[in-house]
């Protein structure tokens, strides 16, 4: 009995050594890391670095690679996955799912978006290490980033830049910039003979974050379209989220290409912002009444109305 349990926890020892083994046939390789979109594709070696705001996420595409540059070794199809670490535990949300195992012919690179979220109550300083890592897929089915590489780093032969299958982001914390943002389109047209002209103005709480916070506001207008307005409110804003606030003109009487200008003023506490709309009056756009649906609406209309009165006489008849 004692020989049948030894004999089954070394078969167990064997089985479990042989599920942890690795096969290289291809080599990983990070072909495009973190700062592959700032202007620097080749960006490696070397790590990148990013400032961040509480509540912000930030969004990257790396090219993971299977790629062997030197010309006897680990040139086969493999299969690879990525392991995603960082310092701080921020959510990571990877696409292709985190530990997805990629399968690639030695030459080719496949995309993967990811994105890092910081939490709100990240504080101002903190640096969080990111590492993005390209692995292999051992013989048990697993990621595994003790698996190790063919070739690390590779090296290009027509620029001896070297190539790695990790690469690192810092992210720093820092100040958020004011909540509070003020924005307009870059000109608003209003219809000849409008009463009631409302002309918006959106107002932003930026901070993902922040509490809703409420918002004091002034508009006025020069007076060139109506009476010049002087109109002022306050309004509620979540944080993250925007509302539209808006000054009333009147263009009853006004001409044609006449322009006017309104300028908001919006404040909370120690944050303000303006921003200036113009405004221009345009002729009124008609609105065809009879247009081919609704005159064969009309017709039908008409054609079961005679048909109903011709039946209803038809009955009183008999």
């Amino acid at each position: 009995m004692k020989k049948l349990v030894f004999l089954a926890f070394a078969l167990l020892f064997v089985a479990g050594s042989v599920y942890a083994q690795c096969s290289l046939e291809g080599d990983a390789m990070i072909r495009y890391g973190w700062g592959q979109l700032d202007g620097l594709p080749f960006n490696q070696p070397g790590p990148d670095y990013i400032n961040v705001v509480p509540g912000q996420t930030v969004a990257y595409y790396l090219g993971l690679a299977n790629i062997g540059y030197t010309p006897t070794t680990c040139l086969a199809t493999d299969t690879f996955c990525l392991d995603m670490t960082d310092t701080q535990g921020w959510t990571i949300v990877c696409d292709p799912a985190e530990g997805s195992a990629l399968i690639y012919d030695n030459g080719y690179a496949y995309g993967q978006d990811i994105s890092i979220s910081v939490p709100c109550e990240a504080t101002v300083g903190t640096v969080n290490m990111v590492i993005a890592h390209e692995c292999y897929i051992n013989l048990a089915g697993v990621c595994d980033p003790t698996c190790g590489d063919c070739v690390d780093p590779n090296i290009r032969p027509t620029t001896g830049v070297p190539y790695y299958n990790a690469d690192t982001l810092y992210m720093t914390v820092v100040v958020a910039p004011p909540a509070l943002g003020v924005y307009q389109d870059s000109i608003y047209y209003v219809e000849q003979g409008q009463t009631q002209a409302y002309i918006p103005f959106t107002i932003a709480n930026q901070d993902e974050c922040a509490p809703p916070t409420l918002f004091y506001y002034n508009i006025v207008s020069l007076g060139h379209i109506g009476s010049a307005i002087n109109t002022s409110g306050s309004v509620t804003v979540n944080g993250g989220e925007q509302e539209d606030v808006f000054g009333i003109l009147d263009a009853g009487t006004a001409e044609i290409c006449t322009l006017d200008t309104l300028t908001i003023i919006a404040w909370s506490g120690a944050a303000y912002d303006t921003c200036v709309q113009l405004v221009h009056v345009i002729s009124p756009v008609t609105v065809p009444l009879f247009t081919t649906p609704v005159v064969t609406i009309l017709v039908l209309a008409l054609v079961l109305a005679a048909a109903v009165f011709m039946r209803r006489r038809a009955v009183s008849r008999a």
